[in-house]
């Protein structure tokens, strides 16, 4: 059996596999199911927003000029401007006349001549006339063309995260289609005689549920389409025979459980024997016993068992690997400053994934770590609020340091 020896840092694991994550292709979606997408784009406005100067209150278009003066107890009379008779209702508004007004709605084009929008608490209407207890200026309560965005102008990157804000974008400048990444195809296979699939079967004595490919399957489907592809017994030509079957289809595998050097875990020797294994043991805790290989130049993860250590490996080096698979150009995951409220321990020579919770008092964060922290215990990972990454070179962090804390 091929066992793991030597624990190569971090950074080393990171590298070798970003190496090998091939750009996913590109397909063309309707903008309105393009959220959660990542852009393979840049998208330049081909027309300004507003595409034209609109009001941005209900009240009274006027010129501001017409206003100056007005006081709630000498207030300036204005008239309504009546087009001329005979004039079409498609045709080009007429130049506003001065001393004149007509009432406006938000989002309505401002009639040419008009530079300001009165409030309607502002002015008083009756009889075709225009009571005014107080002046605006130009430009007042008015959305001016291209005010937001103009013609020629980028508006969002290639490799971006497309959220709801950036649809509600692509609509104001009529941009019906947008080039998006495809979704990798990522098989997820669990290994162990001991588990049960808990969506299928009920639990039974000594059976332990797989919650592992649930995860897994969960911790990537924003950004991946991840594919569930059964659990395989300890047993090598069981294993080697999933992975033959599920590697056509994929373009990537993460398999869960038999990575360690006990006597039933294979995956070390089934990659190495179908492909290439590039690491074996990362120096990372939880997560040790992490691999990586490469089998028809798919990339296979190798990652531990114990729920844990699974969810730490895959942070530390299957998100790296599928936000630069997907041409993700932003990190997902939010990030938050915090303070530390109790010293969080390392060791120099490992990065440690580190469990924490979240207390905000005083406008500021306060952060601290989780004490229960093995890695079978799930429950760490609930009742925690995110994580806090220590660098190898660093023997802890000391009370009252500013951090990032990654949240969940």
């Amino acid at each position: 059996m091929k066992l793991f020896r030597t624990l190569i840092p971090l950074r080393e694991a990171r590298s070798i596999v970003l190496r090998h994550a091939r750009r996913v292709g590109v397909e063309e979606v309707s903008f309105d199911l393009a959220a959660g997408r990542i852009l393979a784009e840049d998208i330049v406005a081909e027309m300004d927003s507003p595409p034209f100067n609109r009001a941005a209150m209900d009240g009274y278009a006027v010129k501001a000029e017409d206003t100056l003066g007005a006081a709630p107890d000498k207030p300036l009379v204005l008239h309504r401007h009546e087009p001329c008779s005979g004039s079409e209702p498609e045709s080009e508004p007429e130049e506003l006349p001065e001393g004149e007004y007509i009432p406006i709605q938000t989002g309505m084009p401002m009639p040419r001549g008009s530079n300001a929008v009165l409030m309607l608490e502002y002015g008083k209407e009756r009889d075709s006339k225009l009571e005014v207890f107080k002046p605006v200026t130009p430009g007042k309560n008015v959305a001016f063309k291209g005010e937001d965005v103009k013609r020629g102008d980028i508006v969002l990157n290639d490799g971006r995260l497309l959220r709801a804000a950036d649809i509600g974008l692509l609509a104001s400048i009529g941009r019906r289609h947008v080039k998006v990444r495809k979704k990798g195809a990522i098989g997820i296979l669990s290994t162990g005689d001991e588990l049960y699939d808990p969506k299928v079967d009920g639990s039974s004595g000594g059976a332990i549920a797989d919650v592992n490919s649930y995860i897994l399957a969960a911790l990537m489907s924003t950004i991946a389409k991840p594919s569930r592809m059964g659990i395989v017994s300890d047993n090598y030509d069981a294993l080697k025979a999933a992975i033959v079957s599920c590697i056509a289809n994929c373009d990537a595998i993460l398999v869960s459980g038999g990575s360690s050097v006990g006597k039933r875990d294979f995956i070390g020797d089934v990659v190495a024997d179908l492909g290439e294994m590039l690491f074996h043991g990362v120096a990372i805790r939880p997560g040790e016993p992490t691999g990586f290989g490469i089998i028809d130049e798919k990339p296979i993860f190798c990652l531990p068992g114990y729920p844990v250590s699974m969810i730490a490996a895959f942070e530390m080096l299957v998100r790296p690997f599928l936000e630069t698979m997907h041409g993700l150009k932003e990190a997902m995951m939010r990030q938050v400053f915090a303070v530390v409220a109790k010293k969080m321990p390392s060791a120099v020579g490992r990065t440690d994934f580190v469990r924490v919770r979240l207390d905000e008092h005083d406008g500021e964060y306060y952060v601290e770590p989780i004490r229960v922290s093995g890695s079978g215990i799930l429950s760490s990972v609930t009742s925690s609020d995110g994580f806090v990454i220590i660098e190898e070179n660093i023997e802890g962090i000391e009370e009252g340091k500013r951090i990032v804390v990654n949240l969940w």
